[in-house]
């Protein structure tokens, strides 16, 4: 009997380790996520990861949906973005599938607004 708990305790804190350091990956394959579009503002630099030609930026922003919803959202670059870019990323919980660069007048209104308040 304690053999049993002490592998159903293991087992738990393995899969629970798991997830949280592979969340990003682990929504990829989540059936209980939707895909979302959302859409934020590059408002700082981003976090420089790698070495020598391997160089990637990584932005972790907040972007709200379409329909107003926060969202964080996190995605990489080769190349570093200009503060002040609007960005649309579609996003499946942490996971982004993809990102561009859109222009301010293809963001939508109720977004736009919300992205400048904050």
């Amino acid at each position: 009997m304690k053999k049993t708990v002490i592998f159903i305790l293991v087992a738990l804190i393995t899969c629970s380790a798991l997830y949280i350091t592979f969340k990003r990956e682990f929504d990829q394959f989540n059936p209980l996520y939707e895909e979302q579009y959302v859409y934020a503002v590059v408002n700082e630099p981003g976090k420089k990861e790698g070495k020598n030609e391997w160089i990637r930026y990584r932005y972790n922003l907040t972007g709200y949906t379409g329909e107003g919803e926060k969202k964080k959202i996190t995605f990489s670059s080769s190349k570093e973005q200009k503060p002040g870019i609007y960005v649309r990323v579609l996003a499946k919980g942490a996971y982004t599938k993809e990102w561009i660069i859109v222009e301010e007048k293809v963001v939508p209104e109720n977004v736009l607004n919300q992205l400048r308040s904050d």
